[in-house]
């Protein structure tokens, strides 16, 4: 009767050892998937705000084109008026310099 006790806390001593090291080893590996999981969901965060980043810049810089245009044409229509004012000015900014150079030399 005393072997078969020393013998069954024997085996239950080597079954309890056993689940132990199988409780390490789903531990480990419970941690390994939660890691390599956690990995996985930070990539694809990173992406989606990279993605989001680029919308948002895509957005801003259409936002600033339609903004612009405006100014834009604004500024070229003050560019034509002042070509076109500075053509007005040129035949009589000519004829005066003709006059004063020409005449000043004694060539009229």
């Amino acid at each position: 009767m005393a072997i078969e006790a020393l013998r069954a806390v024997r085996e239950t001593e080597a079954n309890a050892l056993e689940l132990r090291r199988a409780a390490r080893e789903e531990a480990r590996r419970t941690v390994e998937r939660a890691e390599a999981e956690g990995e996985a969901l930070v990539e694809q965060a990173v992406r989606a705000a990279q993605e989001e980043a680029r919308k948002l810049l895509a957005q801003a810089e259409a936002e600033a084109a339609r903004e612009a245009e405006p100014i834009k044409k604004e500024a070229e229509k003050a560019c034509a008026r002042i070509r076109q004012e500075a053509a007005g000015r040129l035949p009589p900014a000519v004829a005066l310099i003709v006059e004063r150079i020409v005449k000043a030399n004694g060539r009229s």
